[in-house]
C-alpha cells in the first residue's frame, strides 16, 4: 500500500504482508459479517445505509452512510488486479498507482504534498491479486478538493521521469531487504512455490526478477489498460445529504466517468493445487531462527464450510499457542490463516522457530488433540471473538471501507457482509468437526502439506517437515 503522507516502513509489517491474510480473522474471513446486537444502531448499519448510482460510462458508484462522521473515504477499485499481468512484470500495477498520485496535469506533485500537509488528507493505493485501488481519505470539508485531486491524477498523471527513477530506486532497496530479511525471504518462497503456475504468481510487488523489465513506457502502459469503465467501481463512504450525493456524483461523471468503455476479460482464477514438496532456503540473518509456513487446501470465501473452518481455526489457534508455544517453547508464534484472494490457500504459519527436530511432531499433535467436547464449550466464544472482531474494524472509516469493498468483490454485493452474523451463529458442532477432519486432520495425518523454511543453511535439514 502507498500512503503520500505517511510509509509504512518497509520492514515493521513484512512478515504479515508476505502471508497476505494471515492475521484473516481480523480482516480478511471476517469483512463479512457483521454484529448481532443492535446491527441497525451500530457502525455497520444497513441496507437502507447504501445509495447506488451509475455515470455516464457505466462505472458503478457506492455510497454508505457513516452516521456521525466527518471523515470521508474514498476507494476507486481496479478489477482485475495483478492476475491480469505477466510474472515477468510483477509489481508494475502497483508503480503505475502510486506514481500515478505524484502528480498530475493540474496538481504538481510538491503542490499535493503541502496540500496533504496543510489540510491533513492522504492519497492511498494499493495493488492486489484480484483487484486494486485508488483512493483518499480526508475529512468532509475538503472532500471537492480531494476528490479534484484524485480524479486528475488518475486521470491524467504526470509520469515524470524524475518521479519514475526515484521510485525504482525505492524499489531497488526494498528488494535487497527483503532478500535479506529471514521474513521476507519467506514471503519471496511461499509465492514462488504456492503460485508457481498460478495467475496468482504474479508478485503484487517488484521482485528481483521482474525490476529490469520494468520501464515507464510499460508503466504508462499499464496504467492505460486500468483506465477502462468496465474494470472500474467507486466506493465512498461519509455522512452525506441526498444533494451531497447527487453534487459528487455529478463530479465523478465529469472525471472518472469520461473514461471510455474497452474490450475487457476478466482473468479467470483455477483453484490454487497444494504442491507436497518441502522448500528449503538458507538465509544468513536468519542464524538459528525459522521462519516456517505450511499451506494446505481450505474452503474459499463463499463455501458452505468457510466460516465452520475460521471457527475450527480459531480453536487449533489456541492448541498451538497452549502446546507449541507455551509448554514447549518451540517458537515465538504460531498461527493459521489464508493466503490467497478469490482462490485461498490455508497457511500455518511460524514465527521464529527456536526447536527443529522435534517441531514437526509437535504441531501435528496439536493438531492431532482437537477435542469435540472441549470444542463444543467454546464454540460460542469463537463465534463472538468473529462477530467482534469484524464489528470493531468497522469502528474506523477506514475499515468499514474496507468490509464494503471486500463485500462488494468477494461477494458482489456491498452489503453482503451484514448479513453474515446470523451464518456464524448458525454454524453448529458438527460442522466445524466437518470442517476440522476435512481441511486440518489431513495435515497431520497424511502431510497433506506443503512446509516451506527459511533458516541458516546448516539448519535447514535439521527440520522433519
Amino acid at each position: 500500500m502507498r500512503l503520500i503522507n505517511k510509509k509504512m516502513t518497509f520492514k515493521k509489517n513484512i512478515f504479515v504482508s508476505v502471508l497476505f491474510l494471515i492475521s484473516l480473522f481480523a480482516a480478511g474471513l471476517f469483512v463479512s459479517c457483521g454484529s448481532t446486537k443492535n446491527l441497525a444502531d451500530s457502525n455497520l448499519g444497513s441496507v437502507e445505509d447504501f445509495t447506488r448510482k451509475q455515470l455516464s460510462n457505466g462505472v458503478p458508484v457506492i455510497f454508505k452512510q457513516n452516521r456521525g462522521s466527518k471523515i470521508i473515504v474514498c476507494r476507486v477499485i481496479f478489477e482485475g488486479g495483478t492476475s491480469t499481468i505477466d510474472k515477468s512484470l510483477s509489481g508494475i500495477e502497483e508503480i503505475a498507482l502510486d506514481l500515478a498520485l505524484r502528480g498530475s496535469e493540474k496538481y504538481p506533485y510538491s503542490e499535493i504534498q503541502k496540500l496533504e500537509y496543510e489540510k491533513s488528507f492522504s492519497l492511498t493505493s494499493s495493488s492486489g491479486k484480484d483487484f486494486s485501488t485508488a483512493g483518499f481519505i480526508c475529512i468532509q470539508r475538503d472532500l471537492a478538493q480531494v476528490l479534484s485531486i484524485l480524479q486528475d491524477c488518475i486521470t491524467k498523471p504526470a509520469f515524470l521521469e524524475s518521479d519514475f527513477d526515484q521510485k525504482m530506486k525505492e524499489i531497488s532497496s526494498e528488494i535487497a531487504a527483503k532478500k535479506a530479511d529471514p521474513a521476507g525471504a519467506l514471503g519471496l518462497a511461499i509465492t514462488k512455490a504456492a503460485f508457481a503456475d498460478h495467475p496468482y504468481g504474479t508478485a503484487t510487488s517488484v521482485t528481483e526478477e521482474s525490476y529490469p523489465n520494468i520501464n515507464l513506457t510499460m508503466v504508462k502502459g499499464i496504467h492505460q489498460s486500468l483506465l477502462n469503465a468496465f474494470r472500474i467501481k467507486i466506493v465512498i463512504v461519509g455522512n452525506f445529504s441526498q444533494d451531497l450525493i447527487e453534487s459528487l456524483t455529478s463530479e465523478l461523471d465529469s472525471g472518472i466517468g469520461q473514461i471510455p468503455r474497452k474490450a475487457y476479460s476478466a482473468p479467470k482464477i483455477p483453484k490454487i493445487p497444494v504442491m507436497l514438496n518441502t522448500v528449503r532456503v538458507g538465509n544468513e540473518q536468519a542464524g538459528n531462527t525459522g521462519y516456517i509456513a505450511g499451506l494446505f487446501e481450505c474452503p474459499n470465501r463463499g463455501a458452505a464450510d468457510y466460516i465452520p473452518f475460521a471457527l475450527a481455526s480459531m480453536y487449533i489457534d489456541d492448541l498451538f499457542f497452549s502446546q507449541v508455544r507455551e509448554k514447549a517453547g518451540a517458537v515465538y508464534s504460531i498461527n493459521s490463516g489464508v493466503i490467497g484472494g478469490k482462490e485461498l490457500l490455508g497457511v500455518i504459519s511460524i514465527y521464529k522457530a527456536s526447536e527443529k527436530k522435534n517441531l514437526k511432531n509437535l504441531v501435528y499433535e496439536a493438531i492431532n488433540s482437537f477435542n469435540e467436547k472441549d470444542m463444543a464449550k467454546k464454540l460460542d466464544q469463537y463465534k463472538n471473538k468473529y462477530i467482534t472482531t469484524i464489528f470493531s474494524s468497522a469502528q474506523t472509516a477506514s475499515g468499514l471501507t474496507s468490509s464494503v469493498v471486500s463485500s462488494l468483490e468477494y461477494y458482489d454485493s456491498e452489503s453482503a457482509y451484514l448479513g453474515r452474523a446470523d451464518q456464524v451463529n448458525a454454524v453448529e458442532l458438527n460442522q466445524v468437526i466437518a470442517a476440522y477432519k476435512k481441511y486440518f486432520e489431513p495435515i497431520s495425518r497424511q502431510d497433506a502439506a506443503q512446509w516451506i523454511i527459511v533458516d541458516g543453511e546448516e539448519n535447514l535439514e535439521d527440520y522433519a517437515f
